[in-house]
């Protein structure tokens, strides 16, 4: 066979060689490769974003903003970056940082700035000193300490910026925000108040998402742009008027330096919607840097605390021996000229002074508790117990705060007990739960749920949602309602607090001096004293709560409480636009 025929044999077996090893490596590249590379492709042309959204953001009854969120930094350094090492670096960052320590300090004048900054390079050498490239060196740098920092002109130092809550009216409620800490994995989390009962609705949304990229890493256009506004936690407007809050803050802190009272609170509602407008406690603390403060603070008193109510809680007995005609208000004791004795307990008058045949009426005037033994006698232990539990004692108040729960109510119920509890005393209750059963008499006998929420605005659906007043049930009749009212206006012109009651308005009141339940017995010279009422009488706009523990001035709610009821009521009447009122018609 001649070169010349082998040549075209040789050329076509070369290319069926060629072939075969082209598509070979083509089977090899796109099926048996293929996913690999496409994987590799992906990754390079995309990148992964996790976004999260802001937490939501809690405002006044007016929209005055309560907490909101800043822009904070966390300073980091990439150690690869690192030319030429700067021996002081630490040293430099200490002393800047150093100033943010001391302004953070609730005692700053006390603290020693050179042992700061000691304390802090310390730190950071040991952070620099880890093995890894990326380091996190502090956290809490806000803009003014970030730009000193950027000033240093170190290419490795970077930051990283995240959202921290903020507070325009500083520690004003803190009892019923809360704040916002760190839980087990390092995120935010809400705890107490509104921050930690609407952890979830407050919170914002996680959201990870590929987005494809250009040549060069540039994030493209179309639908790799993410709304981030559409991951916000909800916010909330609350029932608190801010006026009114700042108001009973800076009251309740001047009465009880006054009075010298060890703590307080004062609480004030709307009988007719449930709107808490309004609720202080005293010893407070700083939600922004709650970690400065006793722990015990956190909780809210008002919900969180027992106490015995002692005489304010005689309004509920009058009230449940009236609804069922046990007694009306001109029902005489038979049995008031002296001390009454139930087993082997002598149960007194708070004064010691007796009152034979009193009336009803008077004897919430005068606040008689052999008159109260009398009455509860008189309804029946069964009859009793029923009207305390309408009236709410005992029953979580379903309200948005996270110390809510339902407190102990009593098992046993013998004579002793059945006396003891008519005038509020071997019963326990909290402050709110006491302001919702007095409400109830306040609105007619009807009680309403106590709310804090206004409105919801839901920002994934661009709606907002307004919060409805509930009404839980009728406790008493209207006529009861009315007819207690009535016993409530003369206990404040002819009761112990008689001294200050004002004619300007009329208002319905009633005092409260209780002891203070300790194991065995009783706190020795130590009182719990109350004042609530509400006003105007005849068309209630609030009801308030005034509490005072343990002042010193005077055991006596009538020297303490009372008094500054009236001076917080005076000056709600002008905020809330209330006209006086001399309308004596409903007066007895």
């Amino acid at each position: 066979m001649t070169s010349s025929s082998l040549r075209p044999k040789i050329l076509l077996l070369t290319f069926i060689i060629a072939f075969i090893g082209i598509t070979s490596r083509l089977f090899y590249w796109q099926i048996i490769q293929g996913y690999s590379l496409n994987k590799i492709a992906e990754n390079q042309a995309t990148k992964q974003k996790t976004t999260l959204g802001k937490r939501g953001q809690i405002f006044t009854s007016n929209k005055h903003l309560l907490v909101g969120n800043k822009e904070m930094y966390h300073l980091m350094i990439d150690k690869s970056l690192i030319e030429n090492p700067d021996n002081d670096l630490s040293k430099k960052i200490s002393t800047i940082l150093a100033e943010r320590d001391i302004d953070d300090s609730t005692n700053s004048a006390d603290l020693n700035l050179d042992l700061i900054k000691e304390e802090n390079k310390d730190y950071l050498d040991s952070r620099l000193a880890m093995e890894s490239t990326w380091i996190r060196l502090s956290s809490r740098i806000d803009r003014e300490i970030k730009q000193k920092i950027e000033e240093l002109d170190n290419p490795a130092l970077y930051f990283e910026s995240y959202d921290m809550r903020f507070y325009p009216e500083a520690s004003m409620a803190a009892h019923l925000t809360g704040f916002v800490g760190k839980d087990e994995e390092g995120s935010d989390t809400g705890y107490f108040g509104l921050e930690g009962s609407l952890n979830k609705e407050l919170g914002g949304k996680f959201q990870r998402k590929n987005f494809f990229t250009d040549a060069l890493g540039n994030l493209l256009g179309g639908d790799n742009v993410l709304d981030n506004k559409s991951l916000n936690g909800r916010d909330v407007v609350l029932t608190i008027q801010r006026d009114i809050q700042f108001l009973i803050e800076t009251e309740l802190k001047r009465g009880i330096e006054i009075y010298g009272a060890a703590s307080g609170e004062i609480i004030v509602l709307d009988p007719k919607t449930g709107d808490l407008i309004g609720l202080a406690a005293w010893p407070k603390y700083g939600q922004e840097k709650y970690y400065t403060f006793e722990p015990e603070l956190y909780k809210n008193p008002s919900l969180a605390n027992l106490y015995e109510p002692g005489s304010t809680f005689k309004t509920l007995t009058v009230a449940a021996g009236i609804d069922t005609e046990a007694v009306t208000p001109e029902t005489e004791c038979p049995n008031c000229e002296g001390p009454r004795t139930i087993g082997k307990y002598t149960i007194r008058t708070w004064n010691d002074e007796y009152n034979p045949n009193i009336t009803v009426k008077d004897a919430l005037a005068k606040s008689d508790n052999i008159a109260m033994i009398y009455v509860a006698e008189t309804l029946g232990k069964d009859r009793f117990v029923e009207y305390m539990k309408k009236f709410g004692i005992g029953e979580e108040i379903r309200i948005d705060l996270q110390d809510d729960t339902s407190t102990p109510f009593p098992d046993k119920w013998g004579p002793v007990e059945l006396a003891t509890s008519s005038f509020g005393q071997g019963i326990s209750t909290n402050s709110l739960q006491m302001v919702r059963a007095v409400s109830a008499i306040a609105n007619q006998g009807v009680m309403m749920r106590p709310k804090i929420l206004k409105q919801v605005i839901d920002h994934q659906s661009n709606k907002t949602i307004d919060i409805t007043p509930i009404e839980e049930r009728r406790v008493i009749s209207q006529k009861t309602a009315q007819t207690v009212t009535e016993l409530m206006i003369n206990s404040a012109k002819h009761g112990e607090a008689q001294w200050i009651f004002k004619n300007t308005h009329a208002v319905a009141g009633k005092t409260g001096t209780s002891q203070i339940p300790i194991s065995g017995g009783y706190k020795e010279d130590a009182t719990i004293a109350s004042f609530i009422g509400f006003a105007p009488a005849e068309n209630p706009r609030f009801v308030m709560l005034i509490k005072l523990n343990e002042p010193q001035s005077s055991p006596w709610a009538a020297e303490t409480a009372a008094p500054l009821w009236y001076r917080v009521a005076e000056k709600l009447f002008l905020l809330m636009n209330i006209p006086p009122d001399v309308t004596t018609s409903i007066s007895p």
